[in-house]
């Protein structure tokens, strides 16, 4: 390693601080703990409240999502009337790390949501252990991903099964993830043997897979035996652990004099998504009116086709499809069946808060609705209708609060892609509901009672937390109004480099710093 200053990057993604405070506390997570003690923590501001997949590409971007346009895995092309997989020819995003490569040693490994590694003067690997791709598992330099597979085998994560899974197959998820933090705590570790860096950066994605399948057994089918129950009310925390252990092995690897980061960009609590209701609800807004019992419209014929293969088995084809199958297919049951001569909003691609576009004169392709009085119009009848749904039983609001994006982002550079309309859902576990209402819309009925159908006990949170340690980093200081945007100007100026024009954060070294000197 470098005499020059090093930074250690951990990213924990989807990590819950919650869970993290309670188990420092308790000393399940004693590497976290120590460095708790001896360094800074506190939270962390993110883009996540209402675009829950634009934080990782906001924070290597150092830009809000208004400036990259990346908040999910598929994204809107107004142009082309379809959701695509991002891509560099028309969404451009060069993460910090390859900019920091012409000047100081690099080493990247497994950031969610980035491109595969262009030619750079770093080492990165991108997508081996990570659940959140653009692109297929690669590096650079290029065969440094053929070692990793001969040293540490093929990429541990599948995709997620978007399915209610019985007790066995979430033990087997917990394996999964403990044995894959191994994996890349040992690739972590191997690395920093293998290669000069000045920055390291790494990320466990373990904690996002386990928060969303193991949250609670709200997702689980069947029944457990005791001996399942007991080790299921355990297994979150047995990833955690894992993850803590791999830390403490990455940080005695680095050196006592390496100033490390570990970090979460967003959180993970109980599963409050309706989104799988939300095209239906969105249809009857627009159509004026309810239907009396179940669907507004008659299930296509390929619905009732889909409808005839067991969920497991449908969901076992397609992820052993080719990734461009894939996307098609998720885009088909989606958006199937939507004639834009008449169709004015649709739901855009979402898994945990709603999103809605406007079908836009002049920005979309096939625009029909008027920019101006009759697109505010629009957009104040959808809102006011989804508002108007309740839980039948409790008559709580299903929908907590609807935002625009043009007042979260005015005036953004690549808009265009967002939604136009964003829903928070009610607070409230999703599961628990047998069907929603609106005194205008009629009843929808939840699809699985007391269960989340697409498989997730555990859905995201805007929670997130920094916390650092190292002989820059004076002890017990709390991190207060920091936002993830702020991590990248930091490790510019933890590296003695200058903090390059244009990002929309600020450092956080000069007042921790400071905050040294007073105390």
């Amino acid at each position: 390693m470098s005499k020059r200053p090093a930074v250690l990057m951990i990213g924990m993604d989807a990590a819950e601080v919650s869970l993290i405070q309670r188990w420092m506390d308790e000393g399940v997570l004693p590497n976290l703990r120590s460095m708790r003690n001896q360094g800074a923590f506190g939270p962390l501001a993110s883009t996540a409240p209402w675009l829950v997949g634009s934080p990782w590409p906001s924070f290597y971007t150092g830009m809000p999502p208004s400036e990259h346009g990346l908040y999910h895995y598929l994204v809107w092309r107004p142009e082309r009337m379809k959701h695509e997989r991002p891509s560099p020819r028309w969404m451009p995003l060069r993460p910090f790390w390859r900019t920091i490569a012409s000047s100081r040693r690099v080493v990247a490994v497994d950031v969610p949501l980035a491109y595969a590694p262009e030619t750079f003067d770093g080492t990165e690997i991108s997508g081996w252990a990570t659940l959140e791709t653009l692109d297929p598992p690669a590096s650079h330099p290029g065969e440094l991903i053929d070692w990793v597979y001969k040293t540490f085998g093929k990429a541990p994560f599948g995709n997620e099964e978007a399915h209610l899974l019985s007790a066995a197959s979430l033990l087997e998820v917990r394996d999964r993830c403990v044995r894959t933090t191994e994996l890349v705590g040992d690739l972590g570790v191997a690395l920093m043997q293998k290669e000069p860096w000045d920055l390291f950066m790494i990320c466990f994605a373990a904690t996002h897979r386990g928060g969303h399948q193991l949250w609670d057994l709200t997702n689980m089918a069947g029944e457990d035996s005791a001996a399942q129950a007991e080790a299921l009310g355990g297994a979150l925390k047995d990833i955690y652990v894992a993850c803590d252990t791999a830390i403490g092995r990455l940080i005695g690897q680095a050196g006592s004099e390496a100033t490390t980061l570990v970090f979460s960009l967003h959180g993970m609590g109980a599963n409050v998504s309706r989104s799988e209701l939300l095209r239906e609800m969105l249809a009857r807004v627009l159509a004026g009116h309810g239907a009396s019992d179940g669907p507004a419209s008659r299930p296509r014929l390929t619905d009732r086709l889909r409808a005839l293969l067991p969920t497991p088995l449908r969901s076992w084809i397609k992820n052993h499809l080719p990734i461009p199958i894939q996307d098609w297919l998720t885009m088909f049951w989606r958006t199937r069946g939507i004639d834009w001569s008449s169709a004015r909003a649709f739901v855009a691609l979402c898994d945990l808060d709603g999103y809605v576009r406007i079908n836009l004169r002049g920005r979309e392709a096939a625009g029909i609705v008027e920019p101006g009085a009759e697109y505010e119009a629009l957009c104040t009848q959808i809102a006011q209708g989804l508002g108007s749904f309740i839980d039948a039983d409790s008559g709580i609001p299903v929908v907590d609060a609807i935002a625009r994006i043009k007042d979260l982002y005015p005036g953004g550079r690549v808009s265009d892609h967002l939604p136009d309309l964003m829903i928070r859902w009610c607070p409230k576990p999703a599961a628990l509901h047998r069907r929603i209402v609106s005194p205008r819309y009629s009843a929808i009925p939840w699809p699985t009672p007391g269960r989340a159908p697409d498989g997730r006990s555990g859905n995201h949170r805007p929670d997130e937390f920094l916390l650092a340690s190292g002989a820059r980093m004076a002890q017990g200081i709390p991190i207060e109004r920091a936002h993830i945007l702020d991590l990248v100007p930091t490790v510019f100026e933890l590296l003695d480099l200058p903090v390059p024009a244009g990002l929309k954060g600020h450092s956080l070294l000069r007042t921790l710093e400071q905050r040294r000197g007073i105390s």
